[in-house]
């Protein structure tokens, strides 16, 4: 059983990747569990397009993407649009959008939100202090129905203080590393 495949819900991780094609390798079949076990799924990353991102779907899922989009079984969407679409980001407000869409799932007869989401653009936009700030507003296991995996690349973590490494793996149930 892959790492993926034995991830439980309301479990909050911190992974590390070596590169964006292994993150997003493992981004695809964890998903693709949760899509399996009747979750809604979100992927976060600006590392391909969206379009890139529903024709992998299609093909590796054998599922029409766009329609499952169109009633929010699977969501896209870039860091951009979900962190901070209107500047800095804020913890609390992102933190209240994840328990608002997990509302929503419940309200769908779905089993959970699972979510993969890329924080790259967190470094790339100089939003380390916000991002460390908006981990450190989450708890390590989640009491709401959201599964999620924090995708760090490895030369991102290493620009982190050890104070700030070691306050993401105290906010985060599992650590995954390459």
């Amino acid at each position: 059983m892959s790492r993926t495949e034995s991830v439980e819900r309301g479990n909050h991780i911190f992974a590390v990747y070596p590169d964006k094609e292994t993150e997003l390798d493992e981004a695809f079949k964890f998903l693709k569990d949760g899509f399996d076990k009747d979750e809604v799924v979100m992927l976060i990353t600006d590392d391909i397009s969206k379009d890139k991102i529903r024709a992998r779907m299609s093909k590796e899922w054998n599922v029409d993407v766009k329609a499952l989009e169109s009633i929010d079984y699977i969501i896209i969407k870039a860091a951009e649009e979900w962190y901070f679409p209107y500047g800095a980001p804020d913890a609390e407000r992102i933190k209240l959008h994840w328990i608002a869409l997990t509302e929503i799932v419940r309200v769908r007869n779905k089993k959970g939100l699972r979510v993969f989401a890329d924080v790259s653009e967190f470094f790339k936009h100089g939003f380390v202090k916000e991002l460390i700030n908006y981990e450190a507003a989450l708890e390590p296991r989640f009491d709401f129905p959201l599964t999620a995996v924090c995708a760090y690349k490895s030369h991102d973590v290493a620009k982190l203080t050890n104070e700030q490494l070691k306050l993401l793996i105290k906010h985060h149930h599992l650590t995954w590393d390459q």
